[in-house]
């Protein structure tokens, strides 16, 4: 039986530029034409990106992958965050990004599903390093690099996601290929090329979310965006029309959708401007956020203690609901995906943050106990709000029900550290110094957060990381 007709595959009779507007658009964009807001959200994100690496670097996947960068050598020009070592811009840009995403503590984009400064910052710190770039040239690389990353993202959504893609490890090989293009000053050609090489290097599988493998995505596409880049300068090609080609990006991802969504709104305004990123003041899943906000508000208005629960229900988004599939999570990083176990944690502890996840409070009866008393839904209410960002898709209806009939009810639709609610640095110095303590010296802790309140200032970023290298 004749089956080609299975097989054929789509074509269009007008193909968008869309690989060309996204490479002209890195080269020409210069710091000047960063708008204030941008610039300042950029940096806060940038500054709790660095903390978050510190504190990240202890963790077992992070300490593995130290251990096999150390001993396959190389140059030593990069620092690795935590470890006391350098290493190629490559494989110090892979740990930290790595360490960065590890402890589920990085920003996030709502509306694009992606965490890009996991792998951008680690990617443009890196190389900027080994290169001694300034401050001002190393955060206008990381901008335009969460700019590609997540327009790319907006192009594809949500059937990519759906599909089971990981926008952590797809989307941001482009967006650290185009930092670190940045940085090295690329001109047109190179960077399509490096582009065309980002596009064979890009991968990303939900299935790796509550392993070792998902933070290793993150830092191997700030590895991959590098190594994709001076492949270029060298030289190397690949396919200029990565994007809109035949068997290209938007084919293989995106279904066969042309693309256009990437070029709207392309630096109109930026994405730190709108829809901005989400800054996370617990250490868990986004999605968690609003359950444990709502948990740990009813708990302060009311004075409500662990053992006077009779039950606790979650009435969530189909986002939510889709994602948070880890009811009785085996270890801790299944927990950062279980809102059943953030929400009991957070009442019985009154706090969240990372001490929640030890070993012995994964353990806890009382916990535990909580958490057989917790169920997650889908509210009728917030069904309707779907993947739309602007209607709160992580939105919970909370509602703990006491032992004596009494019932406590909010609604939290946004977390505390959303776009329109940034945090401000005294908060963010807070998060800081709890990442880094243990792992640097105070003294550097200090100066390395003075360096990263001004680091447009900032003559030779290498001055920076010699302070959090370890």
């Amino acid at each position: 039986m004749d089956t080609s007709a299975a097989v054929t595959k789509p074509t269009t009779t007008e193909k968008p530029a869309i690989t060309a507007a996204l490479t002209d658009f890195v080269a020409r964009t210069g710091f000047d034409d960063i708008p204030s807001e941008a610039i300042h959200r950029a940096k806060l994100s940038f500054f709790d990106a660095v903390g978050v690496a510190i504190g990240g670097s202890t963790e077992p996947g992070p300490r593995i992958l130290a251990r096999f960068v150390r001993e396959s050598g190389g140059a030593a020009t990069a620092s690795v965050i935590g470890h006391g070592f350098k290493a190629t811009p490559q494989y110090a840009a892979w740990v930290n990004g790595t360490s960065t995403d590890v402890n589920g503590w990085a920003d996030f984009s709502v509306a694009h599903m992606n965490h890009p400064t996991a792998s951008i910052c680690p990617a443009a710190l890196a190389l900027g390093e080994a290169r001694h770039a300034t401050g001002k040239d190393v955060l206008l690389a990381y901008i335009l690099g969460v700019e590609i990353s997540n327009k790319i993202a907006q192009g594809v959504k949500p059937g990519f996601h759906i599909k089971g893609w990981h926008a952590l490890g797809v989307c941001n090989t482009f967006g650290a290929a185009a930092a670190a293009g940045k940085l090295l000053g690329l001109d047109h050609e190179r960077l399509a090329n490096a582009f065309g090489i980002a596009g064979a290097e890009a991968s990303g599988i939900k299935a790796s979310m509550v392993t070792m493998t998902k933070s290793y995505v993150a830092g191997g596409s700030a590895r991959d965006g590098i190594t994709a880049v001076v492949l270029a300068q060298m030289g190397f090609t690949g396919p200029q029309d990565v994007m809109e080609a035949r068997d290209g990006f938007l084919q293989t991802f995106g279904d066969g959708v042309d693309g256009r969504r990437m070029l709207e709104r392309l630096g109109e305004p930026f994405e730190f401007v709108s829809p901005g990123l989400t800054l996370k003041s617990y250490p868990s899943c986004t999605h968690t956020h609003t359950g444990i906000h709502a948990a740990l508000e009813l708990k302060r208005e009311h004075n409500i203690r662990a053992e006077d629960i009779e039950s606790i229900e979650c009435a969530v988004t189909p986002v939510v609901n889709d994602f948070l599939q880890w009811h009785e999570p085996r270890g801790r990083v299944e927990a950062k995906f279980s809102m059943e176990f953030c929400v009991a944690s957070a009442l019985a502890e009154g706090k969240l943050d990372m001490d929640n996840f030890a070993d012995e409070k994964l353990a806890s009866p009382v916990v535990r106990g909580l958490m057989r008393r917790v169920t997650m839904n889908v509210s009728p209410e917030l069904a309707r709000l779907g993947y739309n960002p602007d209607a709160a898709p992580s939105g919970c209806i909370l509602t703990i029900r006491l032992k004596d009939g009494t019932e406590h009810v909010r609604h939290q639709y946004k977390g505390p550290w959303e776009p329109e609610t940034p945090p401000g640095w005294d908060a963010l110095g807070a998060k800081f110094r709890s990442c880094a303590r243990g792992v640097i010296q105070a003294e550097r802790i200090e100066r390395a957060m003075t360096l990263l309140r001004d680091l447009e200032r900032l003559d030779d970023v290498s001055r920076l990381m010699d302070l959090v290298c370890g």
